[in-house]
């Protein structure tokens, strides 16, 4: 048991393989998503879909601040049980636990359904055992989420890349549609005239309609509730976190990049639909809306026609299975962190994979996609998903102050600082935006779907109740706030140095040598330190002023410069012995440490100067002192 619990995930996903599983897992939801958004949000589907994007942007850029700071696996729920607790962390994972597994089943039975569209002889595959009768798409959906089990299991190498080769191909045939359509059939004028229809006047029985809005408003947020579905998927990126070779430099640009595809690429998709064809034509087409709308192209739609199943394929295969790599690494998580049962945190000594919860839920997958219809469970998609993005709004703001000595090798910008508990803290704009913004959505989810109202609190209470049951068993608190600090470390903390800076000395040189030798983790205090024993002559006091005034106007030049590449910078100029000044700064301000500015010459000596009895005389007073090679 031991030798199981010191088998770590390895590292192997790059920056464009963690992207895939960003893009993968929400690409294939506008093949899906158009026509039911616009069977109930009209000719206004364009604007459902831009105010979705805006709230998937604050989610996307929250992920790659959280996601490399604290790069475990499990996602939000690592996060709040670091920010928060025990119950709201076990919250967020139980939420998204079945949002995940209905993506393995949903997007294997849509892929499936698009390669019966290639192949039509699938049709005639059944099994017969009885009262039990299994189609041929419930069929070949339980067969791709079988080979899904086995590439997830026998590596996330294997995994990473055939999510990569796939979603290469989807991209290039998305972008051959939307060059097409846009140069063949779209027209502006029709978009216009559709975009002012805000909402279907007819009534569905599935909508909760509330009584104080009209029919129409009523759709539209019905829509724009089902259009943030599209958007569902970006926290695999994080799922994966502990597999992903320099976390710190490549979630971020992974989690940025997949946010501005999808943005662009939904968005599009929804604008040459609503100034290609009536929203009509669209809500008539709930299953396959991408083709309706490229057989209406001139000369060329019907050879499109192919393009678009195979795209829909292959991105759906790749929905499906980031939906078992993010339900595998968040159960398995939740074992490691005793919310569930431990015996689910099992990572194979071979493949190092977390065997356990590939297995039980590809398995639990392959059983729901049997049937080839799960619309019961899918009307919980939203719900689970959208609870467990508050919560990671949450932990963010919770986070920033908690945690604000912790160094983010990305910061979501926009921010204001505030004091909190004696503490700057940096307030993320776009962060509480989007923690407004999914409570809004949220609400209306519960508000306007009864089915999902009922059976995702009932979901949640199943799940509180295991929670509760396990925690006791194992005599563990329900709620216990000190858990994360314990139990999640930080990538770093941020560093305080004092940067020794000479008089005099040549501030481009400067600057080079801290781009070239500090990251931005370092909150840099630059110091000049004006002896005038060391002048060569005598000073009168009104000189030594204007130096130290001069000297000071320099140093702030510098430091303008260097906050404008991220990093923290202040600047202080004294009068006075070196040692004894840089000694007493570093216990008034508490740093971690005093760095200084070295030339190495071409044999590697390193040049003689005060520092050298600087750095003596500093470590006699137990301050560490380390040195940064001068750029050339």
């Amino acid at each position: 048991m031991t030798e199981q619990r010191e088998v770590e995930l390895k590292r192997e996903i790059g920056w464009f393989g963690s992207f895939a599983m960003g893009y993968g897992d929400v690409g294939a939801d506008i093949f899906i998503a158009l026509g039911v958004v616009a069977l109930y949000a009209a000719g206004a589907t364009p604007l459902a879909f831009l105010i979705a994007a805006i709230v998937y942007t604050a989610i996307g850029l929250a992920y790659a601040e959280l996601a490399p700071t604290y790069p475990y696996a499990g996602g939000v729920q690592v996060y709040s049980l670091r920010g928060l607790n025990t119950l709201v962390s076990f919250v967020s994972g139980w939420a998204l636990m079945l949002d995940y597994v209905l993506c393995i089943s949903l997007f294997a039975v849509a892929s499936a359904g698009y390669l019966k569209f290639i192949i039509p002889q699938i049709s005639n595959i059944t099994i017969d055992l009885q009262l039990l009768h299994i189609g041929g798409l419930g069929i070949t959906a339980a067969l791709i989420v079988l080979l899904l089990i086995l590439i997830n299991y026998v590596g996330i190498k294997y995994s990473s890349s055939f999510i990569s080769t796939l979603v290469v191909a989807g991209l290039l045939i998305q972008g051959l549609i939307l060059v097409s359509g846009y140069a063949l059939k779209f027209n502006l004028e029709t978009l216009f005239e559709q975009i002012r229809i805000i909402g279907s006047s007819f009534r569905f029985n599935e909508v909760g309609y509330l009584s104080f809005l009209n029919l129409p408003t009523n759709n539209f947020l019905y829509g724009l509730t089902l259009a943030m579905a599209s958007f569902i998927g970006i926290e695999s990126i994080a799922q994966a976190a502990e597999e992903t070779k320099r976390p710190y430099k490549w979630i971020p640009r992974a989690a940025k990049l997949s946010v501005i595809v999808v943005i662009v690429s939904v968005v599009s998709f929804s604008i040459l639909a609503a100034g290609s064809l009536s929203w009509e034509v669209l809500a008539r087409s709930i299953e396959n809306p991408v083709a309706t709308m490229v057989n209406s192209y001139p000369l060329v739609g019907s050879y499109l026609a192919s393009f678009v199943a195979i795209a829909a394929f292959v991105l759906c295969l790749a929905s499906s299975n980031t939906g078992l790599i993010g339900a595998s690494r968040l159960v398995a998580s939740m074992g490691k962190f005793l919310l569930l049962p431990r015996w689910l945190y099992n990572i194979h000594p071979a493949f190092r994979t977390p065997s356990r919860t590939i297995v039980l839920f590809g398995l639990i997958g392959l059983l729901l996609c049997l049937p080839g219809d799960i619309p019961f469970l899918a009307s919980l998609y939203n719900f689970g998903a959208i609870l467990g993005y508050i919560i990671l709004m949450l932990s963010l703001i919770a986070l920033r102050i908690k945690d604000n000595n912790v160094y983010r090798p990305w910061k979501m910008p926009f921010n204001v600082n505030i004091r909190i508990r004696g503490r700057n803290v940096d307030l993320p704009i776009l962060g509480t935006i989007g923690l407004v913004s999914t409570v809004i959505l949220w609400i209306l989810i519960v508000l306007l779907h009864p089915l999902a109202r009922i059976a995702g609190f009932s979901w949640l209470g199943i799940g509180l109740c295991i929670y509760v049951l396990y925690r006791r068993k194992i005599r563990k608190p329900i709620i216990d706030s000190r858990a994360g600090l314990e139990l999640i470390t930080p990538h770093a903390y941020k560093m305080d140095i004092i940067l020794l800076v000479r008089p005099f000395e040549e501030l481009e040189v400067v600057k080079k040598s801290i781009l070239e030798n500090l990251d931005n983790r370092f909150v840099i205090r630059l110091l000049s330190v004006i002896d005038p024993s060391k002048l060569g002559y005598k000073v009168k006091l009104d000189e030594l002023e204007y130096i130290k005034e001069q000297t000071q106007i320099e140093l702030e030049k510098l430091a303008k410069e260097l906050r404008s590449h991220g990093y923290e910078v202040s600047t202080s100029v004294k009068i006075g012995e070196l040692v004894k000044t840089v000694e007493t700064e570093s216990t008034i301000n508490k740093v971690d440490a005093v760095a200084y500015i070295k030339r190495l010459t071409e044999k590697a000596a390193i040049e003689k100067g005060p520092e050298d009895e600087l750095s003596q005389q500093l470590l006699k007073k137990k301050i560490i002192t380390f040195v940064i090679k001068r750029a050339i």
